[in-house]
């Protein structure tokens, strides 16, 4: 499974607003290698990509954390249930974009590498994805998630809770998201379920997911 922050900044383009800058931030699961936490960066789309240090860009500066190591325990379906807290921000002096894990500093994006964030990020989206080639003409069995659907909720589906941006002017304070509107490309093989609580636990959320190819998802 894959949990997802896409970065994205705007320009004006003919009468509309063009996507120009786009960073993404990924943590998950590789079926190769069992609770291996990898981190993406892209700043061009899906044309190119690069997980942890695989090409240069990402400065690493905590070294006791490796960017590939185990991500353990991991939740059990219908059991015990484990979270990781991931912020992503910009230093207002740098206009570095840093990443922190549980609380501590795993390292930054030069400002270089996106100049059309350097102003900070414009939009803010979160989320899952798989890759769906349709190989033979069908939708993937990639699973997203757990493999299950976010209807059955927690301890079931996988979530991400307590979304929360930054303020653009203060980094100790945080806002809930404005527009927490939904999207999902195919809802036969995926769906989403937001909600939100008012307490510093669960706040806004959404449980997210599904089996992929199956007799409804072809």
């Amino acid at each position: 499974m894959r949990g997802c922050l896409w970065r994205r900044a705007f320009g004006k383009g003919k009468g509309a607003q063009t996507s120009t800058g786009f960073r993404k931030t990924e943590w998950g699961i590789d079926r190769g290698k069992i609770g291996t936490a990898k981190r993406i960066q892209q700043n061009n789309g899906y044309e190119t990509y690069c997980y942890n240090l695989q090409c240069p860009g990402f400065v690493w500066t905590n070294h006791a954390i490796r960017l590939d190591t185990a991500l353990v325990p991991v939740s059990v379906y219908g059991g015990l249930q484990y979270d990781v807290k991931i912020d992503v921000f910009q230093d207002r002096n740098s206009g570095d974009w840093w990443v922190m894990l549980q609380g501590q500093m795993l390292g930054y994006w030069p400002k270089s590498l996106v100049p059309k964030l350097e102003d900070g990020a414009q939009v803010h989206s979160f989320g899952g994805e798989i890759l769906n080639k349709k190989v033979s003409g069908q939708h993937t069995s990639t699973q997203m998630g757990s493999g299950h659907f976010a209807v059955e909720g927690y301890r079931k589906a996988a979530y991400i809770r307590n979304v929360q941006i930054v303020e653009a002017h203060d980094r100790t304070k945080y806002i809930s998201p404005v527009h927490g509107d939904g999207i999902v490309t195919h809802s036969n093989c995926y769906d989403l379920q937001p909600g939100h609580v008012p307490d510093l636990q669960w706040g806004y959320y959404f449980y997210f997911g599904g089996p992929g190819r199956s007799a409804t998802c072809t």
